[in-house]
């Protein structure tokens, strides 16, 4: 007898046959290979079920990513309510399989076939089987739909409508589509924001003042254009969009019909503040949504500026909130936020916050990985436009990502017209090199020129028109590690002063952010697609399988014990994972991009760049600030440190409480990243090009 397809587990529907979990106040879109796993256990609730067995009852045989059967449970006790440390639905017997700790309620009201009494017509047979046969050719349709590859939303036409050297970004159309808006980078700290008419091709400079500007979009109405301000941004000359140390936002506003007649000063609706502000949207009644952060937690925040109140409209505890957008034809919002188990999930919120509808993001059937994704609301607001990897997809708002046929790489940002069938998109690349140069002062050695060739601040190694970064001295020996996408996505290379070799062979598309060398020189960690990977010197690699994903390796500290950190319990959480037993320790603390041992002390950089110190140890402690130091480029070498402080423009050198010892040189524009220091050597990654133009796309 076939299973039923709709059970009970507490108070939710589980409907196998709409893929969907229905509870009290709303139902979750879930992939039928979880909703499987959760039918088998609930076949076998009370028992033990191992993990060969879902395995091969759930995938017969097919060859399924790494941790795909964890993920299914996490996704389930997501959706559940469950938790893992004290579960009441799903347990996890260790290294043996898992068990539905509660009853099932089977939903067995199916209506049965009614009988005749009286035996059929022809013509009524013959309307029954034409009937059957309908359904049978209807459903083998659906099928082959669901079950083939995702056909691309074609691209007509492409119009390239900047051309310059400089750094376009932030691009949008007027609500009357009748001009684009966009940020227009010079220098670092240096940016206007200009108007451009579609129909003439005019562009208008709209700001008086340059700044550091971010996230220009018009007002509903389409007077005024707001965006971000970074008042404090201290890096100079340089084509980077990034200062590495900014420490006030703003939101700011121009009035658009006053600056297209002359440049206008802007006015402030935020005043400055310490946390940062993200994609500020402007709603009825003077108030204004953005990304921020409450009690350390990512959230969409809500400011009236009437009333200057902040309140906060959408965050969670466990799930890291990235962006976000609102359509007004609609009034809802739109939300991705991050899992804990490295989903992408869309939330779509009324007006209040309230979720009204969640599903993980899908593409090909599987969810999304850890790149975070850029939305856009189309003009109707019945789906988004969506970047992920530098191309386009249509977002539904069930979570299906369905990509668009076109030739531009690297997108960053896109926006449908409100009036017509155009995409408004930004793309470009940024190539990054690594150089070698002396750790002291010394006669600057020109670099070659060539065909096409760029401006090198300092002589590159290993030069490639991909990103390379995060270059590390092997200890012991005379090789380099780094990072580099030259093959097509990131990979660890190794050079030996003559040649790069790739030493990994990873697949997908995850962005490695560091690696690091074992303290004898013979391996390398690295963390790819959640799991930490050590690699000897001829490539063969080894898993260490962790109770939870991970993000990024920190340091190798100890013959056997690594620091790296994890989305759980919130981002940048720092663990130390021992390699031999593949035990986690958590450390209470988050944020963390960067760590350097020394003895028993422990220093800590953030995303911002601010570097704590503290003690090896795991126990709660407060840190101490060392503000001299810019984590952001920071090397500890022989119980020194090596920083570049960006307002001296110098590399200088440290001791492990952050006094300064001595400027060594000044580094040049372009090249202030340090990432390791041997010797009288240092290693510093040097941006090459950095460019990014404005298209219209035709559908």
């Amino acid at each position: 007898m076939p299973s039923p397809q709709r059970f009970f587990i507490e108070d939710h529907l589980i409907d196998l046959s709409r893929s969907e979990i229905i509870s009290a106040d709303h139902s979750v879109k879930v992939e039928p290979k979880v909703l499987q796993v959760l039918l088998l256990l609930a076949q076998n609730a009370q028992q033990v079920v191992s993990h060969q067995d879902i395995m091969e009852q759930v995938w017969q045989g097919t060859e399924v990513v790494p941790n795909a059967l964890q993920r299914c449970i996490a996704r389930l006790r997501k959706v559940l309510g469950d938790d893992a440390k004290s579960p009441r639905i799903i347990a996890t017997h260790p290294k043996i399989g898992y068990r539905l700790m509660t009853e099932v309620r089977w939903d067995m009201d199916t209506p049965p076939l009614a009988t005749q009494s009286k035996p059929f017509s022809v013509l009524h047979n013959k309307q029954v089987t034409w009937g059957i046969l309908g359904c049978i050719i209807l459903l083998t349709g659906l099928f082959i739909l669901t079950n083939s590859p995702l056909q691309a939303l074609n691209i007509k036409a492409l119009k390239q409508l900047t051309f310059t050297d400089a750094f376009e970004s932030e691009a949008t159309y007027s609500p009357d589509g009748q001009y684009i808006v966009f940020n227009r980078h010079v220098q670092s700290c240096q940016s206007h924001i200009w108007a451009r008419n579609i129909q003439t091709g005019v562009e208008t400079r709209l700001s008086a003042d340059t700044g550091f500007y971010r996230d220009t979009r018009f007002t509903p109405d389409g007077r005024s254009v707001i965006y971000t301000k970074q008042r404090d941004c201290t890096q100079q000359d340089t084509k980077s969009p990034e200062p590495h140390q900014a420490n006030c936002w703003q939101i700011n506003m121009l009035d658009f019909a006053e600056s297209l007649v002359a440049p206008q000063v802007s006015s402030v609706r935020y005043q400055c503040q310490e946390r940062p502000i993200e994609r500020p949207i402007a709603l009825a009644n003077h108030n204004y949504t953005f990304l921020s952060t409450v009690q350390d937690r990512p959230a969409l925040v809500n400011y009236n500026a009437i009333e200057q109140k902040t309140t906060a409209v959408f965050t969670s505890s466990t799930d890291t909130i990235y962006t976000y957008d609102y359509a007004p034809q609609r009034n809802h919002f739109a939300a991705l936020y991050y899992t804990q188990q490295r989903e992408h999930v869309l939330a779509i919120l009324d007006s209040t916050g309230k979720i009204t509808q969640q599903n993980p993001v899908e593409l090909d059937g599987t969810v999304t990985g850890e790149d975070p994704l850029f939305i856009r609301f189309s003009s109707t607001g019945e789906s988004l436009l969506a970047i992920k990897q530098g191309k386009l997809y249509r977002l539904g708002l069930e979570g299906k990502l369905t990509p668009y046929s076109t030739t531009v790489q690297g997108v960053v940002s896109a926006q449908h017209h409100p009036k017509n069938s155009h995409i408004l998109t930004i793309a470009g690349n940024k190539d990054t090199d690594i150089s070698h140069i002396p750790l002291h002062e010394q006669r600057s050695v020109p670099a070659q020129s060539g065909i096409n060739q760029h401006v090198q601040p300092y002589p590159s190694f290993a030069r490639s028109k991909s990103r390379e970064k995060f270059a590390k001295y092997q200890p012991q020996g005379e090789l380099i590690a780094f990072i580099s996408a030259r093959s097509g996505r990131d990979q660890i290379w190794l050079w030996d002063g003559k040649l790069a070799t790739q030493l990994s062979r990873f697949t997908g598309h995850i962005d490695i952010e560091q690696l690091t060398w074992s303290p004898n020189g013979k391996r390398i960690a690295v963390v790819n697609d959640g799991t930490l990977s050590i690699i000897d010197l001829k490539g063969k690699a080894l898993e260490v399988e962790t109770k939870i994903p991970l993000t990024q390796v920190l340091s190798w500290h100890h013959v056997s014990r690594l620091l790296v950190t994890s989305t759980q319990p919130s981002r940048g959480t720092m663990w130390e994972l021992d390699i031999d037993t593949a035990d986690l320790t958590q450390y209470p603390i988050s944020d963390v991009k960067a760590a350097w041992v020394n003895e028993q002390n422990l220093y800590i950089s953030n995303f911002a760049g601010r570097v704590v110190k503290r003690s090896l140890n795991s126990d709660p402690q407060k840190p101490t600030p060392i503000p001299t130091l810019n984590g952001n480029s920071l090397v500890l070498h022989q119980d020194l440190f090596y920083s570049y402080d960006s307002r001296s423009e110098y590399l200088s050198r440290y001791d492990l409480n952050g006094e300064l010892l001595n400027r060594l040189k000044p580094l040049k524009p372009f090249a202030w990243k340090i990432s390791d220091v041997k010797g009288q050597q240092v290693l510093l990654e040097q941006l090459i090009e950095l460019n990014q133009d404005i298209y219209e796309l035709s559908l």
